[in-house]
């Protein structure tokens, strides 16, 4: 539990120095990728925390919440490259959807 905290702490200070102090028109474009690794990361450690502290196991609340964490992560993505419209958010969530309950199934039957 504290390891979570510490990496979610780091990855929050990692991405507020970043994005409060590079200018994105003078970096590399491995960079600008570099925000949405930590926010990715903050997002999972954080549901990964809730789903261990509402009593499922390590495995299970893992898969979860790398499922829940990618779906906002793949939405920003597409909206910071203009490609998000609204058939797209439809077929990712109808895409999360399946996964999760493809996630849940394997889970409890294993």
């Amino acid at each position: 539990m504290k390891r979570k905290l510490h990496t979610a702490i780091g990855c929050f200070v990692a991405l507020l120095a970043l994005l409060l102090g590079i200018d994105p028109n003078n970096v590399p474009s491995f960079v600008l990728v570099l925000p949405f690794i930590l926010l990715f990361t903050l997002l999972l450690t954080g549901i990964a925390y809730f789903l261990e502290r509402q009593g499922l196991d390590g495995k299970k609340s893992l898969k979860i919440a790398v499922l829940c964490a990618s779906l906002p992560i793949l939405l920003l993505v597409l909206q910071s490259i203009g490609q998000l419209t609204v058939r797209d958010v439809l077929t990712v969530g109808l895409l999360f959807i399946v996964s999760y309950f493809y996630v849940s199934r394997t889970a409890t039957s294993s």
